[in-house]
């Protein structure tokens, strides 16, 4: 455990302690929503007054690092924001993995469903022809971050076994010869179904960043119809525009 300083001129011992405590939650090692020390834990830790620990996580919940929760303790409220930018084709996986997060899929489900009149104008098929359909809910750090639900034309030839779809579906199109070489996309913000919160996680109050994305291969064929539901607490997007 690490020592405070009590040499004159150190910074006052209720900031040494909140530094210690930050930069545990920052590296994860109090990760979200787990519980920190209490006062009166820092206070046999660290030999310190109750009124020191006090101060010391009240800094933490200045930064919107830790709340208090009535009967449960101090939580750890922060979550790294992601960022992300667009400018190339990736997959969620790759895009975690560059953030320091790791992915990973808590739910993934694939079946055969008739083409609505919206799906089939995409596919370029008669209504109430068969696409598969794909849904997953993909997780950083353990936490859901997006749910992604994605249509395929039945010419793709894709497996049924939903335990398939748990890693990176665009590492498992390379496999299949499949490749996205071009996409369309499309912004805006809704709020969630009940759906939506019980798959994320979240409060009927959290909007929903919802993003649509058509992908095409080299001949010009759709290869993907997604609409992706992010946290829109957790997800933001940055576009870098030249002329």
């Amino acid at each position: 455990m690490e020592k405070l300083n009590n040499a004159k001129g150190a910074p006052p011992l209720y900031l040494q302690i909140s530094e210690i405590l930050r930069n545990k939650i920052l590296t994860k090692e109090y990760a979200f929503d787990t519980i920190i020390p209490s006062e009166t834990e820092l206070q046999g830790m660290y030999q310190v007054s109750r009124i020191t620990a006090r101060q010391a996580i009240q800094e933490l919940e200045k930064d919107g690092l830790v709340s208090r929760a009535r009967g449960k303790g101090t939580v750890v409220i922060y979550q790294k924001h992601i960022e992300e930018f667009l400018t190339r084709i990736r997959s969620f996986t790759d895009e975690m993995k560059e953030l320091g997060i790791v992915p990973g899929t808590s739910y993934a489900h694939m079946e055969l469903v008739k083409a609505d009149q919206h799906l089939a104008k995409v596919f370029q098929v008669e209504p109430d022809v068969p696409l598969y359909r794909l849904e997953r809910v993909r997780t950083g750090d353990g936490k859901p971050i997006v749910i992604f639900q994605t249509h395929f034309h039945m010419g793709r030839n894709l497996p049924l076994d939903d335990n398939m779809y748990y890693g990176s579906l665009y590492a498992m199109l390379e496999e299949m010869n499949i490749h996205p070489v071009r996409i369309k996309e499309k912004f805006d913000c809704i709020m969630p179904d009940a759906h939506t919160r019980e798959f994320l996680k979240v409060q009927r109050t959290i909007p929903i960043l919802r993003r649509i994305r058509t992908s095409y291969d080299e001949s010009g064929e759709v290869v993907e119809y997604t609409v992706s539901l992010y946290r829109g607490d957790r997800y933001s997007y940055s576009v870098e525009i030249s002329k």
